[in-house]
C-alpha cells in the first residue's frame, strides 16, 4: 500500500508543478531568469560531452503539449527569430519545473522510513537531473544559434546556417 501511494503521490507532484509552470507567461519566466544563467561548468559544452549527452536525450519525451495550452517543440518553428525566442521561454518552463518537481523528494522521509525513504528521495533526485541537463544543453545551443543569427550575414561562421535539430 505504502509503495502505491508513494507513487500517486510523486505522480501528483509532477503534474501539478508542472500544470502550474505550464500557466506562466514569457514575462513571468523572464523575471525568473537568474538561476537560466549558464554556469562556468558549461562553457564550451565539455560537460554536456562527458556525460554523452547527444546519446541519451533523445529518448526522452516531449512532454510539452500534455497540458492545453502546451507546445510540442516541432511545432514551436525554430527557422524565425520568434520561435527560437518562444522555445527559449520553454527551456526555461520545462527547466523551473523539474527544480520544482526535485523540491518535495525531502518530504518522502516523512510517509516512509529506512530503504523506502531514501529510494524515493533519489528518485526524485535522478528522475529530474538528466531532463534538467537536456533543458539547460537545448538552451545554450539555441542561444548560440540566436547570436550567430543576429550577426551579419559576411560576419557568420561557414556551414551554420541551418538550425540544428533538438
Amino acid at each position: 500500500m505504502i509503495i502505491l501511494l508513494n507513487i500517486f503521490a510523486w505522480v501528483s507532484i509532477h503534474l501539478f508543478v508542472s500544470y502550474i509552470t505550464s500557466r506562466m507567461t514569457p514575462h513571468q519566466l523572464q523575471k525568473l531568469s537568474a538561476p537560466f544563467q549558464p554556469l562556468q561548468m558549461e562553457a564550451g559544452g565539455g560537460m554536456y560531452r562527458f556525460v554523452r549527452i547527444q546519446k541519451w536525450k533523445k529518448h526522452i519525451p516531449d512532454a510539452g503539449g500534455w497540458f492545453p495550452g502546451g507546445l510540442n517543440k516541432n511545432d514551436i518553428g525554430l527557422f524565425s527569430h520568434q520561435g527560437r525566442v518562444t522555445f527559449l521561454n520553454e527551456l526555461n518552463r520545462a527547466e523551473l519545473s523539474h527544480w520544482l518537481q526535485m523540491l518535495p523528494a525531502p518530504f518522502f522521509y516523512i510517509l516512509n522510513n529506512g530503504v523506502v525513504s531514501w529510494v524515493m528521495f533519489i528518485y526524485g533526485i535522478l528522475f529530474n537531473l538528466p531532463l534538467i541537463l537536456v533543458q539547460r544543453y537545448n538552451r545554450m545551443r539555441i542561444v548560440q544559434i540566436m547570436v550567430q543569427h543576429a550577426l551579419p550575414e559576411e560576419l557568420r561562421p561557414p556551414g551554420k546556417t541551418k538550425t540544428p535539430h533538438f
